[in-house]
Formats: C-alpha cells, structure tokens, sequence
C-alpha cells in the first residue's frame, strides 16, 4: 500500500474513519491527513465519519502519478 493507493482510495470510494481500510493502512492515513490530503470535514464546524480526498489531495495524486494537474 502506498500514498498513492490511499488517495485514490479516497477520491473514488472514501473511506470510513474506523473502517477496515483505514485500520490496515493507519500511518498513510495519518501521513495524508497530517498534510492535508484528506479530510473527514464537510464544511465549517462539521465533520463525517469518511476520510475524502481534499483538493490539494486530488492535486498531490496527479503529481504521483505523473498526470498534469487538473
């Protein structure tokens, strides 16, 4: 698994906070929220229980892999 897979993840099919996915790969997730990859906040001062990708997340994914930036 890596940062790539995390965000991808995040941005096709987000994924819950106490999930599975996010209990396998707990440091990636940690690492991609730390900076600001992903996010569980939906707007100001609410917050869900799904990690989804952040818009400099979605530009950082591009940049792994290679894409230009959208």
């Amino acid at each position: 698994m890596t940062l790539t897979d995390v965000l991808s993840t995040a941005w096709n099919n987000p994924f819950r906070t106490k999930g599975d996915f996010a209990r396998m790969n707990a440091d990636l997730v940690a690492m991609a929220a730390s900076d600001g990859f992903i996010t569980t906040r939906i707007a100001t001062g609410l917050y869900g229980k799904s990690w989804q990708i952040t818009p400099r997340g979605l530009q950082h994914l591009h940049r792994l892999r290679g894409e230009a930036s959208a």
